[in-house]
């Protein structure tokens, strides 16, 4: 099969045949479809160096930082729970995780925004629409997904700028890809523990320093990923069981682009979500 016009010079089909799901004479579509399964299946991640080309790049990275200027975008500085919701049970510690109030700070730049300009990249053609994407994500997650509707969240963009950072929390959203544009040049690192999220709700106080959860968890043999992410890469992520953050910028901008999927169609973001990173009321 292939690749359709409006994505050959953004996607590194060369590296990532994914437009062989079809068709796989050669093998090599099984031969990365394995390999990505196996990675998800003990890390709740996967990671594809490279998967954008250098223009595709490009072209996202300007656009964004064009609508940045121009003044568009949700500047979020709520603070939120763990969980990412209000559910808290009377006469809960204070130090519970669901009590304890995080802080993280990001220009966000929803879905309805990055469709403003019909010269610019169209996410939804070019990768939730996609179904060489849909078939490949779907079989490395081993589920049926569907792409998320909600017209603030199904897709946007975060722009962390110097003292930003996404602090610990577990997503809404069952299975997300990251698109890397920019890494930060000093700061800005993804960090996770896979399959996290029943041990967390087990504890009585919310551990926040790195190497504490890190020490707190591997009685449970999980590790603390810091997975090295460059501009062009693409990670697929559980991050609804997994609990993550992007520590503090300390020097330039990081800039990636969040596309969200489920496993049942017609999936919008709960209003705690839309008002606390999209400021939608």
């Amino acid at each position: 099969m292939a690749a359709a016009a409006n994505d050959k010079n953004y996607i590194n089909y060369s590296k990532y045949p994914i437009d062989q799901f079809e068709h796989d004479d050669d093998g090599r579509y099984n031969s990365l479809l394995q390999d990505s399964i196996k990675q998800m299946n003990r890390d709740g991640f996967v990671s594809l160096p490279s998967f954008l080309l250098p223009e595709a790049v490009d072209a996202l990275t300007s656009y964004i930082l064009k609508l940045e200027e121009d003044g568009v975008g949700f500047y979020s500085t709520e603070s939120h729970n763990v969980f990412l919701d209000t559910d808290v049970e009377s006469g809960v510690s204070p130090l519970h995780p669901r009590r304890v109030q995080l802080n993280s700070s990001k220009l966000i730049i929803n879905a309805s925004e990055l469709l403003l300009s019909k010269e610019a990249p169209n996410l939804d053609e070019l990768f939730m629409s996609q179904r060489s994407i849909l078939d490949f994500i779907s079989s490395v997650m081993q589920t049926k997904l569907y792409p998320s509707t909600d017209p603030y969240g199904k897709f946007y963009a975060n722009i962390f700028r110097e003292g930003d950072g996404l602090n610990y929390h577990f997503d809404r959203s069952e299975y997300s890809i990251s698109l890397i544009l920019q890494p930060s040049e000093e700061g800005g690192e993804f960090q996770f523990l896979p399959n996290s999220r029943a041990i967390i709700e087990g504890w009585d106080e919310m551990i926040l320093n790195v190497d504490d959860i890190a020490e707190a968890v591997a009685a449970h043999s999980l590790e603390l990923k810091r997975p090295n992410l460059a501009a062009g890469d693409l990670y697929l992520f559980r991050g609804q069981n997994s609990l993550h953050r992007v520590s503090e910028i300390t020097k330039g901008k990081r800039i990636n682009i969040i596309l969200t999927f489920n496993t049942e169609e017609g999936v919008c973001l709960n209003q705690y979500t839309l008002k606390k990173f999209f400021g939608i009321e």
